[in-house]
């Protein structure tokens, strides 16, 4: 009797021990869960507020003239979407980087500098999405561009700074070869 009444002490000691450790993990899983639940409606709103806060200096700084990445669908002229936009042919070409014999889009975006009827100095132009910290004076630095440059590419977020997820266009300086 006196062992049989051991080994079930026994047994609910490694029971209570087993319960112990279930509980121990669900409350850690508990824990994560709500963490990563708080970091998720954090992030959600971070992103509303920033998107937001675009459309509503994008709406007040409307009358700058800004680029633009526009999507031209598979066989639309570039001539017409460059005339949309009060550009050039020749500059929606230079700014992508396109030969002179391309005439129609092809289903993907491409930069239109809007209101900009030539390029001086001549260039193209690559995408960086800004990030949380990121300055046009870094990002001249980190592209070896000049400042004036890229705030006369870039008015808009020359004139408000940088909002992580904006579209800088970082100018790239044709040389004659």
């Amino acid at each position: 009797m006196i062992r049989w009444l051991r080994q079930l002490v026994l047994l609910l000691l490694v029971v209570a021990v087993f319960a112990g450790l279930a509980l121990l993990m669900l409350s850690e899983d508990k824990k994560r869960q709500q963490e990563a639940y708080r970091l998720r409606v954090t992030m959600e709103v971070q992103t509303a507020v920033a998107y937001a806060l675009y459309d509503a200096t994008r709406t007040a700084e409307s009358s700058l003239s800004h680029y633009r990445l526009v999507r031209v669908a598979p066989d639309e002229a570039l001539a017409d979407v460059a005339a949309r936009y009060n550009t050039t042919l020749d500059v929606v070409r230079m700014a992508n980087g396109l030969l002179p014999d391309v005439e129609f889009g092809n289903g993907e975006a491409v930069i239109i500098p809007e209101g900009v009827q030539f390029l001086n100095p001549p260039r193209r132009f690559q995408l960086h999405t800004a990030l949380v910290g990121d300055t046009l004076d870094a990002l001249s630095k980190f592209y070896d561009v000049p400042l004036d440059l890229l705030k006369q590419d870039n008015p808009v977020l020359a004139s408000r700074g940088l909002i992580p997820g904006d579209i800088v266009f970082i100018p790239i300086v044709l040389t004659a070869s």
